[in-house]
């Protein structure tokens, strides 16, 4: 009896036996072991303060910044993985002096049921230099040209300067920092947000893929402003040098400049005038010369044009030497002007002004102003109301008076002494 059952034990044991072969055989041929490959899984760099504590940084050299993975396992958990779920890493803190980083690869999903997992690229090889960190100045670059009688005017910016960190081997190769701006066909002030562009010595645009910028844009405020031509003019102040006269001649070079700024203000301004306080030509005996700055004179609000080279204006004031001549009016031409009724008046000739039936005036004025006076340019009168007046008499009487002679000469001619009539007053 108990023979019996130790025979049916090892049947039962061999039976077990036979199952688990069985089942492993069917689990290996409807789930298999295989292998599936990840290409380009990306490699993440973790305790990257070990180089920034040393004020250095790395770059991933030969585009290995990705690495292909090789796991192993059943294909019921293979192919419920996808790329997501593998992570690489490599530890910068086992940096070998060869630059390289061994690799490390783990997966989120199944990662008890993995049967094996590897990088088919056992490290990741970089190169470590030095972190740099410079500041420049922005600068604002303007394209195409505003609408006819437009110029461009100040341009500012809300930040004038950018802080750049990066590898030294890129950060030496910038050579300045722009933004620029669009102003073609502008009649208005321009704001716009405008990127930042690095560029090398000979022009080129920096990559700044591997560069850590404090901003990447700045607001631009890019004025305007309407331009318009417009004469220059201005009046002499003070007296020349006894004996010599202004010309009235004044030389202005240039004699018109462009100023330029807001339409509404240049509308109305048709000439620009230097100060009289400015042109003073007291005492001069000769032409007075001066440059002025006429930025200085422009109303509120305007500016010259960028058109203009220069901001100076040469001012010449043409001074001469007054010269005397003397000028012969016959007697019958003096007008004797208010005489009171029942008097006649006659001129009394003898002295050395008065003869043969004229009088001679003598008169200054620049050589140009008496070249063509004649006797005709000449008005002569006496006023007997006036002589009345300043002798405080209240009438007229017979007998021979002084009286001055009233000479009224063309613009720019003096009389150079007062002159004296005597009449002779009579009653008719």
């Amino acid at each position: 009896m108990k023979q019996k059952g130790m025979k049916n034990l090892d049947l039962k044991v061999l039976a077990v036996l036979l199952s688990i072969v069985i089942w492993i055989i069917v689990v290996n041929i409807d789930d298999p072991v295989k292998n599936i490959q990840f290409n380009d899984v990306p490699i993440q760099f973790i305790n990257t303060n070990v180089l920034t504590e040393k004020n250095e940084v790395y770059e991933v050299l030969d585009g290995t910044d990705t690495v292909d993975v090789v796991v192993s396992g059943r294909r019921s958990v293979i192919e419920d993985l996808s790329k997501e779920n593998i992570s690489v890493v490599a530890d910068l803190q086992k940096l070998t002096d060869q630059g390289e980083v061994p690799l490390k690869v783990t997966s989120n999903k199944h990662s008890n049921e993995i049967d094996g997992m590897k990088t088919l690229a056992e490290n990741v090889s970089v190169n470590i230099e030095e972190l740099k960190k410079i500041q420049k100045v922005i600068r604002i670059e303007t394209e195409g040209r505003p609408a006819e009688g437009y110029i461009i005017g100040d341009c500012s910016l809300n930040l004038n300067q950018v802080y750049i960190e990066g590898p030294s081997s890129v950060v030496d190769t910038i050579y300045s920092a722009k933004v620029k701006i669009d102003v073609s066909g502008a009649s208005d002030n321009m704001s716009a947000s405008a990127p930042i562009v690095l560029y090398s010595s000979n022009g080129e645009v920096v990559d700044t893929t591997r560069l850590s910028l404090n901003i990447n844009s700045v607001s631009v405020n890019q004025e305007i402003l309407y331009t318009k031509k417009v004469s220059i003019s201005c009046i002499p102040n003070g007296t020349p040098a006894e004996g010599y006269k202004a010309t009235g001649r004044t030389d202005i070079s240039p004699e018109f400049i462009e100023i330029a700024g807001r339409k509404s203000v240049i509308d109305s301004i048709n000439q620009v005038t230097i100060p009289s306080s400015v042109i003073n030509i007291s005492d001069q005996k000769s032409a007075y010369k001066t440059s002025v700055d006429i930025e200085n004179y422009l109303p509120k609000g305007v500016e010259l044009s960028s058109g203009d080279s220069t901001n100076m204006v040469s001012v010449i004031v043409y001074i001469e030497k007054e010269i005397e001549e003397s000028v012969e009016v016959s007697l019958n031409k003096i007008s004797i002007n208010n005489l009171p009724e029942g008097f006649k008046a006659e001129i009394v000739e003898g002295n050395d002004k008065v003869s043969d039936g004229k009088i001679s005036i003598s008169v200054i004025g620049l050589s140009e102003d008496l070249d063509d006076l004649t006797a005709s340019d000449i008005t002569l009168s006496v006023n007997i109301e006036d002589y009345l007046k300043d002798n405080n008499l209240s009438v007229l009487r017979e007998g021979t008076i002084t009286i001055p002679l009233d000479v009224l000469l063309p613009s720019g001619v003096k009389n150079k002494e007062e002159i004296k009539l005597r009449l002779k007053i009579s009653a008719t």
